[in-house]
């Protein structure tokens, strides 16, 4: 890197909004806009109907590359995963090596034509992969590696999985892990330490904090005259959704009056709207579907609780760390999640927040109405929001540049403490 000019970044992803409010996640927008404050960043990213193949978003230069003809046969990255892609449809796998090689192409190009100092891939599958080819095997282009959950996952179940891991890490001169469940996933997908730094995802304090004066505080109507528990999120197996739903008839039960609103949509929606009618308690849950962030905002203001009952799920697989829960957390209300994956890295029991055995519908009962009975809710609820700024997305742009500047400076991997990354292990 040339003295004194901006570090020059380039993302690659998988995943990434093609606009607001379309339900695919968004942290790697969020941290690709983070660090324009400290560097000239670029996102590669892949194609999809309705999209720029450039465009310029909050500092953020976006590049999109096709990876199948005609474009409208694109199938493999199709809104919020790509597994779900692959098991719908089999053109989704025949575009597989088509999507490696135009990725990989489009990754080689970018760091020539732009001067990269570093990339930083998320996933270790596929963009990991494609960034370790583009980038050389003699690291003539650092790569930073953030591990996802999905990736670590996928790789489990494929013959030469550990195999790609280990050529993906050994590659990489700095590797973080979005979760701790994520990084001992990673441990032993590789049969040896991986030396992973946490590294949860952010969060959007000024979007997701209450402001005095400001109008997103205003009250939502659900009809439930006690007020209603949160959740919202994809509604996929491992979201837990349906513990949700059969932990409710103990909590109305204490709470006649008290409503579920579900904020989301997924392919377990029908299964859980019939598991609501079959326990008796469709007339106590709202079905909201996608909403922007701004309503989600509002009702997560206007919610007596936030509930995030992730489970490890039938394929042995889990999340890393949910934005949901420091979204929650930063909003200042009562959150009750799980005590699985990467959420018992910053939610801590009766401090910060309630944490229930995963699976266990009469468990998650007995803490939602803990949290709503805690004489010490205003300052748990303190607790929360203050762990909330410390990831920030402000605070996770400082760890990132000291990790990107540490492998433009670096010739091997090492271990990197973080005053951020580590906190809340």
């Amino acid at each position: 890197m040339t003295l004194g000019r901006r570090l020059r970044v380039l993302i690659t992803t998988s995943t990434f909004p093609v606009h607001e409010g379309d339900g695919i996640p968004r942290f790697v927008f969020d941290l690709a806009r983070s660090l324009v404050a400290h560097a000239d960043v670029s996102v590669l990213a892949p194609d999809a109907p309705g999209a720029a193949r450039r465009e310029t978003l909050e500092g953020v230069e976006v590049h999109r590359f096709s990876y199948f003809t005609p474009r409208r046969a694109q199938r493999l990255a199709l809104g919020e995963g790509m597994r779900e892609n692959l098991r719908a449809s089999w053109l989704a796998g025949a575009q597989v090596p088509t999507f490696l090689a135009t990725q990989a192409h489009a990754t080689r190009r970018l760091v020539r034509a732009h001067a990269i100092d570093v990339v930083n891939a998320h996933w270790i599958v596929p963009s990991g992969l494609t960034s370790s080819w583009a980038c050389g095997g003699s690291h003539r282009i650092p790569l930073v590696l953030h591990a996802h959950a999905g990736g670590v996952y996928l790789l489990r179940r494929i013959p030469l999985g550990p195999a790609v891991a280990r050529y993906v890490v050994a590659r990489s001169r700095v590797v973080l892990a979005d979760g701790s469940h994520v990084r001992d996933a990673l441990d032993r997908l590789l049969a040896e330490p991986s030396n992973a730094l946490l590294r949860p995802m952010g969060v959007d304090t000024s979007i997701f904090g209450r402001h005095e004066g400001s109008d997103i505080q205003d009250g939502v109507r659900t009809g439930f005259p006690e007020g209603f528990l949160l959740f919202f999120g994809r509604l996929s197996e491992k979201k837990g959704t349906v513990f949700l739903i059969r932990a409710l008839p103990d909590v109305v039960e204490r709470y006649p009056g008290l409503g579920l609103v579900v904020i989301g949509d997924g392919p377990e929606r029908p299964k859980l709207e019939a598991e609501a009618k079959r326990l008796g308690v469709a007339d106590r849950v709202r079905f909201l579907g996608r909403r922007p962030h701004a309503d989600i905002v509002r009702y997560l203001h206007d919610c007596r609780a936030a509930v995030v009952p992730s489970i490890i799920d039938s394929r042995g697989e889990t999340e890393g760390m949910p934005t949901v829960v420091l979204e929650s957390m930063a909003a200042g209300v009562r959150v009750v999640g799980s005590a699985v994956d990467g959420i018992p890295d910053v939610l801590r029991h009766r401090e910060n927040g309630w944490l229930c055995r995963e699976q266990d519908p009469e468990d998650l009962a007995a803490r939602i109405v803990e949290s709503l009975e805690a004489r010490d809710a205003d300052a748990v609820t303190r607790n929360a929001a203050r762990t909330a700024r410390g990831h920030d997305w402000a605070s996770v742009a400082d760890d990132y540049l000291g990790y990107l500047e540490t492998a433009v400076a670096g010739s091997v991997r090492r271990p990197l403490s973080s005053p951020h990354a580590e906190r809340e292990t």
